[in-house]
């Protein structure tokens, strides 16, 4: 229900510098009310960055105190968030934050998109706004302050409006266009300059939404292109096009339309590579005739709800189509793999919502050790992982207990020293079960013979007591490409009892959104290290879950740990993209365990039992010496390895 106005009839009198700011700090005048006493600057506004100043006829008392309040932009959007944090409180809709231009931010004197969509008389969203007016794609692009906004608010939505002061701000509509030719049809005066703006554009627009789809694969994605504006001898389209000779009316106003038609094609074809993740408002012919229009750019209040009505439609449209897992392009960077091998999973199916909110209730109530009530809708969902941050020592305090657990945890991790094509690599794995097999990633370990010229070295860290052991794939050895995980047999005759094996847990259970991961790792072939920083769980997919640890190459086949040092995932990719932004990928263990479970025969039947339940089933693996099932140039990669190994480093990733 919407809350009713206060002082709904304030006339637009004459009033002091404190009432003027007093106006400003009480959220519930309306922007309407204080509209008044604002007024454009014509002579500093610029395309989509106007520029509003206080209405110094209507301040009583005006001085240079009054003179600091035109900063506008900032103003509305203090009040705009303020109102957004009242609403949220008791809130069970839609939450959106929203980042763009003067479209979405056009201070006190329009009733923009964004005050539109957040009228509950009409529309039904709680919207966190970041827009500025006169703000450029490249730098809502560059700055932090998006990705911080997104992470912390966990929108259902994002709307971003951008690329239209890029176009025309600064009289740049006069170099987009060839010079009047009698003859030449509309179509044929954007010039190449449009063309190289086009494409920057769709560089810029696509490298945002493939960082934010890596790092909030949930996140819906709605952008917009603008309606069909109307030159009328304005300084931002009219007298541009006049410089460029071009004096007819209708010729203008055609070759506007035919440079909004491209820049809405741009962003249509664009949106097709990031399927039910991103989502286009065409918004020509929507503001209607010449009326609707406050200037050449931007629509009046009446046009702006005709907008704000078509971005409804699409936001529903996109919240009630599934996510697709996007596609990994060839401008990813792993960071974390052997070789060119490792590759995020295809295929990955989003948890329905159902499922999820399953998940969560099943999180909490292992950790809270009582019974949670289902949510009956998303923001009771939200709550219960809220409070993840408090029931899952996700605060700066950590038990005691979490240093001596984590220490058994990485004893397990060994260092695998093995050989791909372009000679000695290293990578990570760990004793699982009954201490008798390791795990590790296909793409480490793609076969037996891999396999055996593989060496374990264990406690390779601070100290310089180090064990060495040897896989045993004539014993046990199973594989998947599609999960990316190995699992060998291994002779750990040669440990000391006090390296146990890490159990393989079988609940499905073990982490969810929020959460944090710890992984113990051997990054780059170094001496052992563990990330416990900047760890979050940002997404659980059916196979797989996506955190923020720092990885590197060496750290393929890392267990992956949630605070309760339990095993949730196999840690196996990490990528950047040249465009920015950064993520980890672990496959998760209840993937691997169902896999096993569905390859048991009798050939491997008592060792998949031994693995799943960590007891013997069968007579322990017989020991071999060092060398045993390894030729001379196998034995001599040990001694280099054992010749190369660096000084001693203790490094927490932060």
């Amino acid at each position: 229900m919407a809350r009713k106005k206060k002082n709904a009839n304030r006339e637009s009198k004459k009033i002091s510098r404190e009432e003027f700011q007093n106006l400003i700090k009480d959220i519930e005048v309306s922007d309407s009310e204080l509209a008044p006493y604002f007024t454009l600057d014509g002579m500093e506004s610029d395309g989509f960055a106007p520029s509003v100043i206080v209405n110094e006829s209507l301040i009583s008392d005006n001085n240079e105190g009054a003179r600091l309040l035109n900063s506008a932009n900032s103003i509305a959007r203090w009040r705009r968030n303020r109102r957004y944090r009242k609403r949220i409180k008791n809130w069970n809709g839609i939450k959106i934050v929203a980042e763009g231009d003067s479209w979405f931010q056009y201070p006190f004197v329009l009733k923009d998109v964004i005050d539109q969509l957040s009228d509950l008389d009409q529309f039904s969203y709680a919207i966190f706004g970041l827009s500025e007016a006169g703000d450029l794609l490249s730098n809502i692009i560059a700055e932090d302050e998006l990705t911080n906004a997104i992470q912390r608010e966990n929108p259902d939505v994002f709307l971003l409006s951008g690329g239209g002061n890029d176009m025309v701000g600064n009289e740049r509509m006069a170099t987009l266009v060839h010079p009047f030719k009698a003859g030449r049809k509309a179509e044929d005066y954007p010039n190449e300059k449009f063309d190289e703006f086009l494409e920057e554009l769709g560089k810029l627009y696509k490298g945002l939404f493939a960082r934010l789809i890596q790092q909030f694969p949930h996140l819906k994605i709605v952008c917009h292109g603008y309606d069909d504006a109307i030159p009328s001898n304005g300084p931002w389209l009219g007298k541009p096009l006049i410089k460029q000779q071009i004096k007819s009316a209708k010729l203008q106003r055609d070759i506007v339309a035919e440079m909004i038609r491209r820049f809405n094609e741009e962003l249509e074809n664009l949106v097709l590579e990031f399927p039910g993740a991103v989502f286009h408002v065409d918004c020509r012919g929507v503001v209607g005739s010449k009326t609707n229009w406050y200037d050449e750019l931007h629509p009046r209040n009446k046009g702006y709800l005709e907008v704000a009505r078509k971005f409804d439609t699409v936001i529903k449209q996109a919240l009630s189509m599934p996510t697709i897992s996007p596609h990994f392009e060839s401008d990813i960077n792993i960071v974390s793999g052997l070789g060119e091998n490792a590759k995020p999973l295809t295929g990955l199916r989003e948890l329905g919502d159902d499922e999820f909110a399953e998940l969560v209730v099943a999180r909490a109530e292992m950790i809270l050790d009582e019974q949670v009530k289902s949510p009956k809708d998303k923001v009771e969902r939200r709550q219960i992982e809220q409070g993840f941050e408090k029931i899952n020592y996700q605060s700066d305090f950590l038990p005691s207990s979490f240093l001596e657990v984590g220490v058994t945890r990485a004893q397990s991790v060994c260092r695998i020293s093995t050989i791909d094509p372009l000679g000695k690599a290293f990578a990570s794995g760990f004793l699982i079960g009954t201490r008798g097999y390791i795990m590790t990633n296909n793409h480490v370990l793609e076969n037996e013979d891999m396999a055996r010229s593989s060496v374990l070295e264990f406690d390779y860290d601070q100290d310089s007591v180090e064990y060495r052991a040897v896989l045993r794939p004539d014993k046990f050895f199973i594989t998947s490409k599609e999960l990316d995980f190995t699992i060998v047999a291994c002779d750990a005759s040669s440990l000391p009892n006090s390296i146990e094996a890490v159990q393989i847990p079988t609940s499905k259970h073990l982490i969810t959104r929020k959460e944090r991961v710890n992984i113990v790792q051997h990054p780059q072939g170094r001496r052992k290290e563990i990330a416990i920083h900047d760890n979050t769980v940002t997404y659980v997919y059916d196979k797989a879950i996506r955190y923020s640890a720092d990885t590197e190459r060496g750290s393929s086949g890392a267990p992956v740990f949630n605070n309760n040092w339990q095993l949730c995932a196999l840690h196996h990719a990490g990528w950047k993209k040249d465009t920015g932004g950064a993520t980890n990928e672990g496959v998760r263990i209840t993937s691997i365990v169902d896999y096993l479970r569905s390859n048991i025969d009798e050939h491997n039947d008592q060792a998949i039992q031994e693995i799943l339940t960590g007891q013997n089933h069968a007579k322990p693996i017989e020991s071999v010496s060092e060398t045993q099932g390894i030729n001379s140039a196998e034995s001599s990669l040990t001694i280099n390895i054992a010749n190369q190994r660096r000084e001693i480093v203790i490094n927490v990733s932060d």
